[in-house]
């Protein structure tokens, strides 16, 4: 029997054009539209605004846009986008904002995402961190909610037996983009040198292929280029193999806003080393999942790897700490059943407000 969706607002998600790669953000709004479609009308439009007036739009019947925040950089886009479906909820979904990444300087970029935000009557974060930035940035708190990402249920269950290899596998799941700290991390590991280790590199080389360029060029200038596995992207259903294969994990990110590949490493009982920025602390809540070091602090990372690395037993450890921790996150179902209930209460406000 199909579901009732006459109680809540009909939805349209609009997309950046790079909605088909395997990003957090992607996997999130995926995740969240099939999770949302049992009880909701949804539909989703790619955008690029460059190319596509909001005019052009199938915006009807729509009570609430969802707009990717990929797409606050062309906030005169949005405002005719708002001028175009004036009945419609506009609800930003934030993965990442430079206004809120307190480690970058692009104030123009970051003035165009503000003009951006001034045009929504709500946003959704994926941490508190970033629901608190965005208060700051000036919505009101009662528009901005915090709908953490669900956990597949593949990356839960029995953890593999990771004791015992001579040389401790680091694995990295990022795509190779500056904002991942993936070049500087080999100075890190330059530090790092005289203990046994590989490193596991899985993400898209193509998404900035200069920069993936250069660190292939940074670890051949520091003689570890023998020790990297590159392989790319790697499948979804498995990458859980590739997690389970690995000693410790780590993401040298100058910033996140929450990072649902941390989160999959603990639930795998994968100790998380990285720096304590934007919303990864909230992961660990008050467990010791791992180390995160201060932000940019290089030799505070290499020492928490250093002692990781040399221990087998801190790592398991502080493995089973990310385990038991990971057993609060959420499923997908639950997350998506949060976000239905924000939308619906957002949609309320602004029909109420108008």
């Amino acid at each position: 029997m199909p579901a009732d969706r006459s109680s809540g607002p009909t939805v349209l998600f609009l997309v950046p054009d790079i909605h088909a790669l395997q990003t957090g953000g992607n996997v999130y709004n995926r995740r969240m539209i099939e999770g949302l479609r049992p009880h909701t009308d949804v539909r989703v439009r790619p955008w690029t605004p460059d190319e596509t007036p909001a005019g052009a739009l199938d915006c009807a019947g729509a009570d609430v846009i969802v707009i990717d925040s990929l797409l606050a950089q062309h906030p005169e886009a949005v405002r005719a986008l708002r001028a175009a479906c004036p009945g419609g909820t506009l609800v930003l979904l934030t993965h990442y904002l430079t206004c809120v990444d307190p480690y970058t300087a692009a104030p123009s970029a970051a003035a165009d995402e503000q003009a951006a935000l001034a045009e929504m009557d709500g946003a959704i974060t994926t941490s508190q961190y970033v629901r608190q930035a965005l208060v700051d940035e000036g919505l009101s708190a009662e528009r901005v909610a915090a709908v953490r990402p669900g956990l597949q249920a593949r990356y839960r269950g029995a953890l593999s037996l990771r004791l015992g290899r001579r040389a401790p596998r680091l694995l990295t799941v990022a795509n190779l983009l500056p904002t991942k700290g993936l070049r500087a991390f080999v100075d890190v590991l330059s530090r790092l040198r005289g203990l046994p280790w590989t490193w596991h590199l899985v993400g898209n080389r193509s998404l900035d292929a200069e920069y993936a360029t250069e660190v292939r060029r940074r670890l051949r200038a520091a003689g570890l280029a023998g020790r990297v596995v590159w392989t790319g992207v790697v499948a979804p259903e498995v990458l859980r193999s590739w997690y389970d294969r690995a000693d410790l994990f780590v993401l040298p990110s100058r910033f996140e806003t929450c990072s649902l590949s941390t989160r999959e490493a603990m639930a795998r009982g994968l100790p998380v080393v990285g720096y304590r920025v934007g919303g990864l602390p909230e992961n660990f809540g008050e467990s010791r999942a791992g180390a995160l070091a201060p932000p940019g602090n290089d030799r505070a990372l290499a020492a928490a790897l250093r002692t990781l690395l040399a221990d087998p037993l801190a790592r398991r450890r502080r493995g089973r700490a990310a385990w038991r921790r990971s057993q609060s996150f959420p499923t997908w179902g639950r997350a998506a059943q949060r976000l239905r209930k924000t939308l619906r209460a957002l949609h309320a406000r602004t029909v109420q407000a108008s």
